[in-house]
């Protein structure tokens, strides 16, 4: 019994170290932070405006690979960089309607309900 209790002490030791290495490593690159923008629409049926938060990470150098659709490929403004771009985004993160938010976590996208739904 005293064995298993010192190998879940060990393992807590050891998630405490793992906890604080990640607390301080950065989130981001440098010169890359979070932009929140809000779009505000306003619907023919009904009248009603509704707003959505968005959020993107920006940079000030071009750092984020493009990932374009497969019937843009190819196609970048003159200038522009064709493999990387200074934003990405990352998806909505609140709205007024209470539709779906959409958190992006590296390839794989998670769909949440948020709780003020009509």
């Amino acid at each position: 019994m005293s064995d298993r209790i010192d190998q879940i002490i060990e393992k807590l030791h050891q998630l405490k170290e793992i906890r604080q290495q990640l607390v301080n490593a950065p989130m981001s690159e440098p010169g890359a932070w979070i932009h929140q923008y809000e779009v505000r629409k306003q619907y023919k049926k009904g009248g009603e405006i509704y707003w959505y938060v968005y959020a993107k990470w920006q940079s000030h150098e071009p750092i984020f690979k493009r990932n374009p659709k497969p019937r843009l490929k190819g196609i970048v403004k003159c200038g522009k960089n064709p493999e990387f771009t200074c934003h990405q985004h990352i998806g909505r993160v609140g709205s007024s309607t209470g539709l779906s938010l959409f958190c992006y976590y590296g390839e794989s996208i998670i769909r949440k309900k948020t709780g003020n739904s009509k």
